[in-house]
């Protein structure tokens, strides 16, 4: 095989999708997908690309292949006690129900699915130590299962970096851990309370997914990844092995939207989170009719997408000076063509279902001039901002901004910064977003979960009663981007809940 010569990857992108569930875009995010398939072609002696996909078909090839292969990539950046709330509200509204549910002291049973090197497994187990010191181990079990053998490897040593523990309690880490050099390392009694699997998610394990198996699954970062089917056979398989009433928790950049109907939306601290329901509903075939509803809730939109779309950039205010960017797309930018804005329109809805990578497919039709676009910038930024591709959707917000975009772009770099676990940046992009579009509800409800978190209570009061108050008239493009998938009144009821509890209006 000639190191120069291309090689055609459909077989080996389709091979990963279907035993891993990585989707074709995300199979090229982290690594150099062709530079890895030659090496492994190298490694196990293959005459070339076609000998190496043959012999994934024996078994045992393949166990060790995709071993390795899943190990390079696949994305484990994570660090300790991300998305804090999650975990409180884990702590606090879970647990005592599962407690609740299963009083003739049966195990209460933890899943991290997508574990990474153990940071949110051992999160879990810090935070139910914490509340439950005499109970762990006898009645509560943590289960960390990752595909990536080399990730479990890192967790069962259970040292790790000061970024990683950015985010711990002074209070936490004298009790947690211990120096090992340059590192921390965790105390051999908390690492005792979780049990590490190397596990592919979407492998066929009765026992291991067994009726009920699972009180609460945490699965964060891991959805964004899997090609659109394969994330509608994990969740089938989440609700499956949790118990009725179960919980589920997704990162804060992830939802269900339209994808199963198997689980309710719950929302407290600040957050939104799901249950599985009482009774599973029977199986239908992939989600075609709550597919086809999200799609045509968006085509009951379309004028006003229509509208946002042609529009680009808002007309200046009398009197304004104009940006460097907005200057120089007024003098060299033209309005989108109908073919171009049908293109924009349907990228839109494919975001709106979660699909990202026919979403950006469309975008990537477009022709250079059009591309350029600070609505298709923007819509770019989302959903590499989705797929965890924090890099390239920064970039694609400035592009935005240096063509003119009303500050939605500075939103989606706050939501980029929040994701790398830097609140204050975050909080800075937010505030600049807010200020270059005043009616854009979104940065006060991000402003006051990250004041709620930092415990500034008068801020989380007045940036939700905002919120609240602007999600009324909140354009309906930007709940499809930016909502998380959770209609206008959960957004509303969020905040309103939230206003409740602080002692707010509500």
């Amino acid at each position: 095989m000639s190191p120069a010569a291309p090689l055609e990857l459909g077989p080996l992108e389709e091979f990963l999708e279907e035993r891993l569930g990585l989707s074709r875009a995300s199979l090229h995010l982290g690594a150099d997908l062709e530079a890895v398939l030659r090496e492994r072609v190298r490694a196990r002696g293959c005459a070339d690309l076609d000998v190496y996909r043959r012999e994934l078909d024996r078994p045992e090839f393949a166990r060790e292949e995709l071993h390795v292969l899943a190990g390079q990539l696949t994305v484990g950046e994570t660090y300790f006690f991300r998305e804090w709330p999650q975990i409180e509200a884990f702590v606090e509204i879970a647990m005592p129900e599962r407690f609740a549910a299963r009083p003739d002291g049966d195990p209460i049973t933890v899943l991290s699915a997508g574990c990474a090197s153990g940071e949110e497994a051992y999160s879990l187990a810090i935070a139910l130590q914490g509340a439950y010191p005499g109970i762990i181990p006898n009645r509560i079990r943590v289960v960390g299962v990752d595909v990536n053998p080399i990730a479990i490897q890192r967790a069962l040593r259970r040292r790790y970096s000061e970024w990683t523990l950015r985010a711990v309690p002074d209070d936490v880490r004298k009790r947690c851990f211990v120096r090992a050099g340059e590192d921390a390392e965790l105390r051999k009694e908390i690492a005792a309370l979780v049990d590490f699997r190397v596990k592919n998610l979407l492998e066929d394990d009765p026992t291991f997914w067994r009726p009920g198996a699972f009180d609460a699954i945490f699965c964060r970062n891991v959805l964004m990844y899997l090609a659109p089917q394969k994330t509608v056979e994990l969740l089938e398989r989440f609700a499956g092995a949790l118990a009725p009433r179960g919980f589920l928790f997704l990162a804060s950049s992830e939802s269900l939207r339209a994808t199963s109907a198997a689980f309710d939306v719950a929302h407290t601290h600040g957050i939104f989170y799901y249950r599985r329901s009482a009774a599973l509903p029977r199986r239908a075939p992939v989600d075609a009719a709550r597919g086809s509803a999200w799609v045509a809730s968006i085509h009951e939109a379309s004028a006003r997408v229509a509208e946002v779309a042609q529009r680009v950039s808002p007309p200046a205010r009398p009197g304004a000076p104009r940006a460097a960017g907005e200057a120089r797309k007024a003098g060299a930018g033209r309005p989108l063509g109908p073919a171009e804005l049908a293109a924009v329109d349907r990228a839109l809805q494919l975001i709106g279902g979660e699909r990202f990578a026919d979403a950006m497919a469309a975008l990537a039709a477009l022709p250079a001039e059009a591309a350029s676009d600070a609505h298709v910038e923007l819509l770019r930024a989302v959903i590499l901002c989705q797929q965890g591709d924090l890099s390239r959707a920064e970039r694609a917000c400035q592009n935005a901004l240096d063509a003119g975009d009303d500050g939605a772009a500075h939103y989606v770099l706050g939501l980029c910064q929040e994701q790398a676990g830097d609140t204050a940046g975050a909080a800075q992009h937010y505030k600049a977003a807010a200020r270059r579009d005043p009616s854009f509800a979104m940065p006060h409800l991000r402003l006051g979960m990250l004041a709620r978190r930092a415990g500034d209570m008068k801020t989380t009061r007045d940036e939700l009663a905002r919120a609240a108050e602007l999600l009324v008239a909140e354009q309906h493009e930007r709940l499809v981007l930016f909502g998380g998938g959770f209609p206008r009144a959960a957004l509303i009821g969020l905040c309103q809940a939230e206003l409740r509890a602080q002692g707010g209006r509500g």
